[in-house]
């Protein structure tokens, strides 16, 4: 993976062009990090606590596989009820953005259900859900377009009625 990638993607039926730009920096949340022998603890819109691979004290729980050292141990979001160390991806997507309520019809709702929520109700329903699996393939295809546009330096262009990519000229 590149240091920086900038990926121009044009969807001219929709009249709409998007670019997404990346850096290494885009791996840090950008909160204050504390570090300390043990374990270091970030703190921005949320709170996390990560234990130091080489810690000493932690060490047996590490070595159990009970304290992870890729991912927080402890997370804490304002707002919620209660802090544990199992905080759903979704709501830690959304906190880390600082986007912690969702409110539907003047009632705060836990993002996390949401999702789930309409899902539930399109099986009971026979519905299709507002991202069903035709749009989840339209993702995919568009970022694996960038991935092969960055490693193969050309441009990559979608035929609608092959459902294929195809391949320009070199940029």
């Amino acid at each position: 993976m590149p240091d920086v990638l900038q990926t121009t993607f044009e969807f001219p039926d929709q009249n709409m062009t998007m670019l997404y730009s990346a850096t290494l920096a885009s791996s840090r949340h950008r909160g204050k990090v504390f570090m300390g022998y043990d374990a270091s603890m970030e703190v921005s819109n949320i709170l996390e606590v990560t234990v130091d691979p080489d810690s000493t004290r932690y060490a047996e729980k590490i070595r159990q596989g009970v304290l992870p050292t890729e991912d927080p141990f402890y997370t804490y979001v304002p707002g919620q009820n209660s802090s544990d160390s199992v905080t759903s991806p979704t709501e830690l997507y959304f906190a880390k953005r600082g986007l912690l309520y969702t409110y539907v019809n003047g009632k705060r709702c836990d993002t996390t259900h949401l999702h789930i929520r309409e899902w539930l109700e399109c099986i009971r329903q026979g519905k299709t859900p507002s991202c069903n699996i035709d749009q989840a393939f339209e993702e995919a295809m568009t970022a694996h377009m960038g991935t092969r546009a960055y490693l193969e330096g050309r441009t990559m262009y979608w035929d609608k009625d092959k459902e294929e990519i195809v391949r320009g000229e070199f940029s």
